[in-house]
C-alpha cells in the first residue's frame, strides 16, 4: 500500500493546536484516492521535505535548512521481505525528510535498504544505527548524514535486568533505550551547531500487565536525566513509544522534573490528539503513546511540540460515518500495510530570528 504523495489538509485546526496531516493513496489496497490525478512537485528548493509539509514550516525558516525535525514511528514489527510494505515507509519517511527518526519494533537490518532508496530518491543519506536488545522488536535509529554528524558511539543506556520492576521483578526494559549524542550543523557559519543527545524508548507495553516495568523505566529515565545527562550535554530530548499516556501514573518521576522547571513532558505531549490507532468505540479511536520529554535547556530550539502526522484517507473515511466493522477491518488493513502507530514529529532550529519564536517563550 504505498503512499504516491504526501499533502496535508490544514496546517492549524485551532490556533493552539496543529495537526499535520499527510494523504494516503493505498492503490494496492483498492483504497479511494480523493486527490487523484493531482500533480505535485517533488522538492522544496534548499530543502527535501515534501511539499505538502512546506507551509508546516515557519514562515523564515521556509526553503531553508535552518531547522532540525526528529520523527518517532513505532512501524509494528517492521522487516525488509515485504517489497510492498517497504515502499509505503520510503514514500512517509521521503515527504517527512526528517533529520534523525527513531524506530521501533526493528529488524535488525530491515531499515539498510529504506536507507538506500532514500538515497536513491535524493531524500537523504541516513546512515542505521540498531539496539542489541528487543529481538525482532528492536529500537533504531536514521540520521541523515549531510546534517546530522553523530559525536559518539550509538550505546543502549542501563543494562538488562540492570532496572527491574517492583512487583513483577521483571526487567524494566525489555528494549533498553538507545542513545546517541549529535550535532545538527548550521546552515551558515553565523548560526551555532545544535549539539543534544537523543534517547529512543520501546517501553513496556501494557499486555499482561507492565505497570510496574513502566513506572520503574520512567523513574529510571528520570534519575538519568536529572543526575548523568548533563555530564555530556544540558540539551536531551526522550521520545518514543511509551506505551502510556503522558498523564499516567508511570510518569510521575518526570512530572516533578517538570514541575521544577527542568523539563517539559506534559505541555508539549497532547493527550487529546492520539497516534495509536485502536477501536474501541467510535468516539474512542485510539491514544497518544508516542511521546517525547525534552530537557529545558533544549526549550529555547523548540518551535514546534510532538505532532501526530494524520492521514488525510484515514479521516476522510471516518467522515463518512463507517459502521464499527468497517473500522475494524480498515484500522487491520492500516496495521499490515503501513502501522497502527502515526509518525510523531518535532520540531527544532538553530536559526537566529526574531521572527521565529521558541514554543515555550
Amino acid at each position: 500500500m504505498p503512499l504516491k504523495y504526501l499533502v496535508p489538509r490544514s496546517s492549524f485546526e485551532e490556533a493552539s493546536k496543529r495537526r499535520w496531516r499527510c494523504e494516503a493513496v493505498f492503490e494496492r489496497a483498492g483504497w479511494p484516492n480523493p486527490s487523484a490525478g493531482t500533480v505535485m512537485p517533488t522538492v522544496i528548493p534548499n530543502d527535501h521535505i515534501g511539499p505538502g509539509f512546506a507551509e508546516l514550516v515557519p514562515e523564515p525558516l521556509r526553503g531553508s535548512d535552518a531547522y532540525v525535525d526528529i520523527v518517532t514511528w513505532n512501524i509494528w514489527y517492521f522487516h525488509e521481505r515485504d517489497p510492498d510494505r517497504v515502499d509505503t515507509v520510503v514514500d512517509v519517511l521521503e515527504g517527512l525528510n526528517a533529520d534523525i527518526i527513531v524506530l521501533q519494533e526493528i529488524r535488525e537490518g530491515a531499515l539498510d535498504v529504506v536507507a538506500q532508496k532514500l538515497s536513491e530518491r535524493g531524500a537523504g543519506n541516513y546512515d542505521v544505527a540498531y539496539g542489541a536488545t528487543g529481538g525482532q522488536q528492536r529500537v533504531a535509529m536514521m540520521y541523515d548524514l549531510d546534517w546530522i554528524r553523530a559525536k559518539d558511539d550509538l550505546v543502549e543506556l542501563f543494562g538488562k535486568g540492570e532496572v527491574i520492576g517492583a512487583a513483577s521483578g521483571k526487567d524494566a526494559f525489555p528494549r533498553l533505550p538507545l542513545w546517541g549524542y549529535f550535532t545538527a550543523l548550521p546552515v551558515t557559519e553565523n548560526e551555532d551547531p545544535f549539539d543534544f543527545q537523543l534517547v529512543g524508548l520501546h517501553l513496556k507495553s501494557k499486555r499482561g500487565g507492565g505497570d510496574d516495568q513502566r513506572l520503574a523505566a520512567g523513574n529510571a529515565l528520570a534519575y538519568w536525566m536529572e543526575n548523568n545527562a548533563s555530564r555530556t550535554d544540558a540539551d536531551v530530548i526522550m521520545m518514543g513509544d511509551w506505551n502510556n499516556t503522558p498523564g499516567a501514573d508511570d510518569w510521575g518521576a518526570l512530572r516533578d522534573m517538570e514541575g521544577r522547571g527542568e523539563m517539559l513532558f506534559t505541555q508539549v505531549n497532547d493527550p487529546s490528539d492520539f497516534s495509536y490507532l485502536y477501536y474501541r468505540n467510535k468516539s474512542n479511536l485510539g491514544t497518544r503513546i508516542d511521546l517525547a520529554a525534552i530537557s529545558v535547556a533544549s526549550a529555547d530550539e523548540l518551535v514546534s511540540p510532538p505532532d501526530a502526522v494524520r492521514w488525510i484517507g484515514l479521516d476522510d473515511f471516518l467522515e463518512g460515518n463507517p459502521k464499527a466493522s468497517e473500522i475494524k477491518d480498515y484500522f487491520a488493513r492500516l496495521k499490515r500495510g503501513v502501522s497502527d502507530h502515526l509518525p510523531v514529529v518535532t520540531r527544532f532550529t538553530f536559526a537566529q530570528s526574531d521572527d521565529v519564536a521558541p514554543l515555550m517563550a
